[in-house]
């Protein structure tokens, strides 16, 4: 009967659309927020994976004072869990306990160090591990990838084996040298002194902040970066960590540098990578023309696209 009939496709239909919701709901029913302590500090990201267990996995770091839910960072994760890639996003912690969505204010005390973060990037990478992936993909975007390539260089040479390949998305390329000229240029600032002294507040430009209060042993923490060895003998204070082209050319893993074209904060990252990509074939280098240091609006695309083709 006519009846019948309709029931009948009613209950068709309604199965189809059921198994849609169902699928992806599946898809995206694992996924969601991770926390882990590091001693007093609750460290928290979100770990992006499809109900079908993966084996590998991209580790996806903001840059300078961000978050995980920066319009690139959230892109990427969405867009790799689109293709069916799991991704884990971090907030650094710059010591703040449980640190949300949001860029680190400037008008703190600023006692968090760049070795804060390369421990941080440690204990989650153990995590992921303990969640049994055989791959790794690391993606750093700005100081995010010097961190992320930093991480890579000192870890033991069994723990480097899981690392598939390394993205830098835009990744600063500052050195000791060009801060101290920086600092002397554009605020008339020694930076140097701050080699001689023993620990102290300070009032000066730092990550981005202008005026703002930090401890004078963060402030080296971070920017203090070699330009050679030998630069590191010379100075008293501890071994700082390598500048960007000191670990390129040391670097054995798989490294994909991505540089913009219009970017106006790592303006020479460009003229740092391109002759150490020409002689190490391990290095390579793709430039998006056009996109800005945040690789904003179709750019993404373009970027995405290159990340997506390795990965493949």
């Amino acid at each position: 009967s006519l009846v019948r009939i309709q029931y009948a496709l009613y209950n068709h239909t309604m199965k189809k659309f059921l198994t849609i919701i169902m699928m992806l709901f599946s898809t995206h029913t694992l996924s969601g927020p991770v926390e882990i302590m590091d001693k007093s500090i609750l460290l928290n990201g979100y770990h992006s994976t499809t109900s079908e267990k993966s084996e590998s996995i991209a580790i996806i770091l903001h840059g300078t004072r961000g978050h995980q839910n920066l319009e690139l960072i959230s892109s990427l994760r969405e867009s790799l869990l689109d293709n069916e890639i799991d991704s884990l996003t971090i907030n650094l912690s710059y010591k703040t306990n449980n640190r949300i969505n949001d860029f680190l204010p400037c008008d703190i005390e600023h006692q968090h160090k760049q070795s804060d973060s390369q421990h941080e990037i440690r204990l989650w990478y153990e995590y992921i591990l303990k969640k049994g992936y055989k791959k790794v993909y690391l993606i750093g975007h700005s100081r995010g990838g010097l961190d992320m390539i930093n991480f890579y260089e000192n870890l033991t040479p069994k723990n480097k084996g899981f690392i598939n390949t390394i993205f830098l998305l835009a990744p600063i390329s500052d050195t000791w040298k060009s801060s101290v000229k920086r600092y002397k240029e554009d605020f008339n600032v020694d930076i140097n002194s701050l080699l001689k002294t023993e620990t102290h507040k300070l009032k000066i430009h730092f990550l981005g902040c202008d005026e703002t209060v930090v401890y004078s042993d963060s402030f080296l923490d971070y920017y203090l970066l070699g330009d050679d060895d030998s630069f590191f003998d010379s100075i008293s204070t501890k071994k700082a960590s390598k500048s960007l082209n000191l670990h390129l050319i040391n670097t054995s893993g798989k490294v994909y540098v991505l540089i913009a074209s219009e970017d106006n904060i790592a303006k020479n990252t460009h003229l740092i990578v391109k002759p150490i990509s020409e002689r190490k074939k391990n290095v390579e280098l793709k430039v998006i023309d056009g996109a800005d240091h945040f690789f904003r609006d179709f750019y993404f695309d373009d970027l995405l696209e290159i990340v997506l083709e390795v990965i493949n």
